[in-house]
């Protein structure tokens, strides 16, 4: 099946739940009051008790703990909460899958957002954007799994032998998983921005106009597989040649010591969300 074929599916990708898509129109509406999405929120109990589980996370808790919805959007930030009300969202939509360990996958999704998020910031890029971009990013892998179930367990067996994964997508299925995932996001109408980056994360050169969201992207998933393997005296310098590598005009001082604070945490984020 090669990606066009994949159009042919679209009824089996997941789909928002009304009450969910209705909640993202929310908070993706800058008009939008406090007052309007804490209620609208607070009409979905599960994406209510992962938001209030996660607002006293280590990563975004306090001193004293929150115990409401309308708490949680003051403490948070609109951009903050419309991050996390998407990110329950696709949590939400997506089911278990046998041979997946859902906890490793939404782990490593959310150290890449972080990541993503953070690199936004010092390139003039929507931070927001890049954490929904680092949310979605590899759902493809999830897609596959269940389009194709056969062809996704050879998938995942080639890469644990070492195999290039989009090397390996491509001679198993005739196109690779981020074409998946940015289907999935244009299906669920999220904006051109953030499908484009989805699309080219592997291969940013070859996004016609450049794409930050996808230069983004790239430079997250090298940290994640980088980052160990180089001396801690060289780190500064490797950030900045990966970006100038990719296109990014990126500010790197501090960078090395915030990536470090990051490092983990879109694991505990993963746990108080699934």
């Amino acid at each position: 099946m090669d990606s066009a074929a994949l159009l042919s599916h679209i009824d089996e990708l997941p789909r928002l739940p009304k009450a969910v898509s209705e909640l993202l129109d929310l908070v993706n509406n800058d008009g939008a009051s406090v007052a309007d999405i804490t209620e609208k929120i607070s009409h979905d109990p599960l994406v209510s008790a992962r938001i209030l589980r996660l607002v006293n996370s280590a990563h975004y808790g306090r001193s004293r703990e929150v115990g409401s919805i309308d708490e949680a959007v003051v403490r948070l930030g609109m951009q903050t909460l419309r991050t996390l009300v998407i990110a329950s969202a696709v949590i939400g939509a997506v089911p278990t899958i046998a041979g997946i360990e859902l906890g490793e996958f939404w782990g490593q999704t959310f150290e890449v957002s972080l990541y993503g998020q953070e690199l936004a910031k010092r390139s003039d890029t929507p931070a927001d954007t890049a954490f929904t971009c680092g949310i979605l990013h590899d759902i493809g892998d999830l897609l596959i799994a269940t389009i194709e179930p056969d062809k996704s367990v050879k998938i995942r067996e080639a890469v644990e032998r070492g195999e290039n994964k989009c090397q390996v997508e491509r001679d198993i299925l005739g196109y690779e998983s981020p074409e998946v995932a940015a289907l999935l996001a244009k299906n669920w109408k999220f904006s051109s921005e953030l499908v484009q980056g989805i699309k080219y994360q592997n291969h940013p050169e070859q996004a016609d106009p450049y794409s930050k969201q996808a230069a983004l992207l790239a430079l997250s998933h090298m940290i994640i597989d980088d980052w160990d393997l180089i001396d801690e005296n060289e780190r500064t310098s490797w950030l900045s040649q990966q970006a100038i590598s990719l296109g990014l005009k990126m500010e790197v001082d501090g960078l090395q010591d915030k990536i470090e604070s990051l490092r983990g945490k879109g694991f505990d984020i993963a746990k108080q969300l699934t």
